[in-house]
């Protein structure tokens, strides 16, 4: 046992939080902790590391426990990457740096049969063997692995912390932990910052993770592939549910209806016995009869009222006007953004059309340009090139990322009254209230508001839009697992045209019928939801390779000569054998990989020095394909 939960309580002032929590954790075990938001996950997990002290009850650890604990919105301070990554093996490369010490002494004396040289070979050996027996040698294949795995693979390991995103430095925290593989490894939201191939790679690593993991996340479908546990919290305590998240759902509504079989029994049995009770009372021949039903009343087992889910939001988007069958056609798109002195190309020549009622995702990793592409669609952005056409009697809708369109300084209902004024205040707080905002919650300020409320405070805008296309931008973030199966079941319904960036892969497996995968800024389109293209969308994902270059029409005029255009050909047939060749070798590393994340390989050194050449081989023969795939397009 790691770690035991007994009859836990939290207060916070007059309200209590947690109730009469009793719960276990055990070496290896798969937990997803879920609720709604303000359930009080996040104050059980500072209980359970010791930040929050209980009220009731206690928490009992084994004292060999190591805990690690990602935060929402977790960072880092100081430091460079190879720094905080080593810190985190800190007394293994300690250990190494005393071993050589002692090497370079033993080497520094002048025969073998004296008694200092002796005691250094002891010394030596026992420092040897215990940097053995931590995996010392492996210390740095384990690093490169993670970091590459979460997407570090092309920084500069003389990075400083500082100059990374709050999403970088929260996933360099993940790394971190990873590496020092605590026995306890708590994980809140870690999906947040991750695209589809770090999210596959974290997924296949934890599979495989030597301890117990604790876990708070509102993607599905990481819960159905990491958790094999779940406990919910309900009414202030934990259930607890021997299954992953989709089995949970069935699990929980089978005790709900068993319970209110059980509550229905005992309040019909409860009624017949008092009925009987006042009907006989009264009268002397039947008044003991009656006393009798009353004490069988008073020895009656009390059934408990099952405890519903909160009621989720109410969510429906209508459009009243039918626009023309053609929404949106862009012809040649390009788009870029600037860095440092020039600029870089997000989306080169993009011919799109989106027919009405149609549902279709745009996806791709983290700064492919997808939220770019869609302020250009909407005008927010300037294209390089190429025309964007709205079909007639089109009025898209934009939900963007974050909250940078509302006001801060306004009320959640005064920001949707002075957008729709036309609108009754009983209108407006009645939608609000629908969406979870309810009462005196529609009368707080924006900026007091958590990332979910404004969500729901946005979902309200777009529902008052009324608007026959919509553009969502991550239109599950900062929601809950039953707010966000709400919306799903909303855009399903909705009559009119999606078009959604999304990384959650149960949205993208229920909502769209097309999915577009923008990567080296190119658009392919690939028909049928996310369980539908997996597995090509996994193929590209696993790779890093940029479109081939076409040739524009001033080049093809230059190339005039026969020489040319047998050159230009041969050009052409080396890029792409070069591109066959980077994904053999892409694929040959991560191999590679999943064999140094065996542990019989881990143990056993000669296979673990073999393997480590090997992938040091394979990267500096991707590292030269690509350079020369680098020249062949310049």
């Amino acid at each position: 046992m790691l770690l035991s939960l007994r009859d836990v309580g939290r207060f916070y002032g007059a309200e209590q939080v947690l109730s009469h929590i009793t719960q276990t954790i055990e070496n290896n075990d798969r937990i997803a902790l879920i609720g709604p938001n303000g359930a009080g996950k996040t104050t059980l997990l500072n209980i359970i590391t010791g930040a929050l002290e209980t009220d009731e009850g206690e928490v009992v650890r084994d004292p060999d426990c190591r805990i690690g604990y990602l935060r929402q919105n977790g960072g880092l301070a100081g430091g460079t990457i190879e720094s905080e990554m080593k810190s985190a093996l800190g007394d293994v490369f300690a250990l190494e740096k005393e071993m050589l010490a002692a090497g370079e002494r033993m080497a520094a004396q002048s025969g073998c049969d004296s008694d200092d040289y002796r005691k250094l070979e002891k010394r030596y050996q026992r420092l040897s063997e215990e940097f053995e027996s931590r995996d010392g040698y492996g210390a740095e294949v384990r690093i490169n692995t993670v970091l590459t795995g979460l997407g570090f693979g092309g920084f500069d390991r003389k990075t400083l912390v500082d100059t990374l995103s709050g999403g970088e430095r929260t996933r360099l925290m993940l790394c971190k932990l990873l590496v020092e593989t605590p026995d306890l490894l708590i994980l809140d939201e870690a999906t947040n910052h991750l695209d589809f191939k770090m999210l596959g790679w974290l997924e296949d690593y934890l599979a495989g993770y030597r301890g117990a993991i604790l876990t708070v996340s509102h993607d599905r479908y990481f819960l159905d592939r990491v958790t094999e546990t779940t406990w919910e919290i309900e009414n202030k305590t934990i259930i607890s549910y021997p299954a992953s998240y989709s089995r949970y759902l069935a699990l929980r509504d089978e005790r709900l209806a068993r319970m209110q079989k059980e509550y229905d029994r005992y309040v019909q049995e409860a009624a017949r016995l008092q009925d009987y009770a006042d009907r006989n009372m009264a009268r002397a021949s039947t008044a003991q009869s009656a006393k009798s039903r009353l004490r069988m009343l008073e020895h009656l087992d009390a059934a408990e009222a099952p405890q519903r889910p909160p009621q989720p939001p109410v969510i429906r988007f209508v459009s009243k006007i039918r626009p023309v069958s053609d929404v949106l056609v862009t012809e040649g798109l390009s788009v870029s953004v600037p860095e440092g002195e020039g600029r870089r190309a997000l989306v080169s020549g993009l011919d799109l059309r989106i027919r009405r009622g149609e549902r279709v995702a745009l996806i791709g990793e983290n700064g492919a340009g997808k939220s770019t592409l869609l302020d250009t669609l909407m005008g927010k952005h300037a294209a390089d090139a190429g025309t964007i056409a709205w079909g007639r009697n089109t009025h898209p809708s934009y939900y963007a990322q974050g909250s940078d369109d509302l006001h801060g300084d306004k009320t959640a209902l005064m920001e949707l009254w002075d957008r729709f004024p036309r609108s009754t205040e009983n209108r407006l707080r009645t939608l609000l209230g629908n969406l979870g905002l309810r009462g005196e919650d529609a009368f707080k300020m924006v900026s007091v508001l958590s990332g979910g409320e404004r969500a729901r405070v946005k979902l309200a805008l777009l529902t008052l839009e009324e608007g026959n296309v919509l553009l969502l931008d991550e239109p599950t973030n900062h929601l809950d697992i039953p707010a966000k199966e709400e919306l799903e079941k909303a855009l399903c319904a909705y009559e009119g045209t999606l078009l959604i960036v999304s990384h959650d892969r149960w949205l993208l497996s229920h909502v769209p019928t097309r999915i577009l995968l923008l990567r080296g800024g190119r658009v392919e389109s690939c028909e049928g939801n996310y369980e539908a293209v997996r597995e090509t969308l996994e193929q590209h994902e696993s790779r890093e390779t940029a479109p081939k270059a076409e040739p524009t029409q001033n080049e093809l005029r230059y190339h005039r000569s026969r020489a040319d255009r047998a050159q230009t050909a041969a050009r052409a047939r080396r890029a792409a054998q070069l591109e066959e060749e980077i994904a053999a070798a892409e694929q040959a590393i991560e191999e590679a990989q999943q064999r140094l994340a065996d542990p019989a390989v881990a143990a056993d050194y000669e296979k673990l020095s073999a393997t480590t050449d090997e992938m040091t081989a394979l990267e500096e023969r991707l590292a030269a394909l690509y350079e020369e795939w680098d020249g062949i397009l310049e």
